[in-house]
């Protein structure tokens, strides 16, 4: 009996590739942390994860769910960046015998034994048994991993997007990019742990794979022109800002100016824009600083 029931239904989006998709909405006690995100790939030799979700519970009940698809082991699992939504089920694939790959700054942010956000939303019952576990492998840039009849190609775009580690994963054969929270679609993104203009310069290159599939960390669509909103909400976003600057707004002020009645209706906008805003202004501010 699970502390929880997640009730998750694997969705296929490409060939061999499935997808449990999370609540536009924040962490909280009624969701569980079910507001992410996670997939997995069946190869000949075994499934491989991408992002194993906020709990060692919610990461049984996706193990539970995969098995129905093949009775086959999870070879790895695949950590897109740091943010605990995405990678505390890693326990309990571990328990399985999988090997964890991810970011360096997975290996320099997460802590053993330290209290995540997920566990202080959640609380004890509902954390159940999640523990933090070390990766098997650190992706610095790029990295080539062939499982069974397929090539998993994870690269990080830029020094720092969503994160300072964010990884993608593709596959050439089947058009399928898996790109975690560098695109987010139906609601905002958070850039307190990034860059908008890194977020931007990685959109372009994530344009270049020319993929057909493209999944995100929070969001339901995954056709080619998934990230067109998000791409327009940020582009959006630096050229208010920095109209802001050049208007000698201060950063006091400039909430109220940049407001971008648009993208209101997008889930998380009472939450995220305003802070948004405020880390957009500080980023472009220094830069306009660094050009004089």
């Amino acid at each position: 009996m699970h502390a929880f029931d997640y009730q998750l239904l694997p969705i296929k989006v490409a060939v061999d590739s499935y997808c449990f998709f999370g609540k536009l909405e924040n962490i909280s006690k009624k969701n569980a942390g079910n507001m992410v995100n996670t997939c997995f790939v069946q190869t000949q030799k075994g499934f491989v994860v991408i992002d194993s979700g906020p709990t060692y519970n919610y990461a049984s009940q996706a193990y539970e769910q995969m098995q129905k698809i093949a009775k086959i082991p999870v070879k790895y699992v695949l950590n897109t960046h740091d943010h605990d939504d995405h990678w505390l089920g890693n326990s309990f694939y571990k328990s399985k015998g999988a090997l964890l790959i991810g970011p360096r700054t997975y290996e320099q942010n997460v802590v053993t034994g330290m209290e995540t956000r997920m566990q202080r939303s959640l609380g004890n019952v509902l954390y159940g048994k999640t523990s933090i576990v070390d990766l098997d492998t650190i992706v610095d840039d790029t990295l080539s991993l062939k499982v069974g009849e397929k090539l998993f190609e994870i690269k990080q775009l830029e020094k720092v997007a969503h994160t300072k580690g964010d990884l993608v994963i593709w596959l050439a054969k089947e058009k399928t990019l898996f790109v975690g929270d560098l695109v987010f679609n139906g609601r905002l993104t958070s850039l307190r742990d990034g860059s908008l203009l890194g977020s931007l310069a990685t959109l372009e290159k994530i344009d270049a794979y020319g993929a057909e599939v493209i999944v995100s960390g929070h969001g339901f669509q995954t056709d080619a022109g998934s990230s067109k909103n998000f791409k327009e909400y940020l582009t959006e976003l630096k050229k208010e800002v920095l109209k802001a600057l050049d208007d000698d707004i201060g950063m006091e002020e400039v909430s109220k100016q940049v407001i971008m009645p648009k993208y209101k209706e997008m889930k998380l906008y009472d939450v995220l824009h305003v802070r948004n805003v405020l880390d957009a202004y500080s980023e472009l501010e220094m830069m306009e600083d660094e050009e004089e």
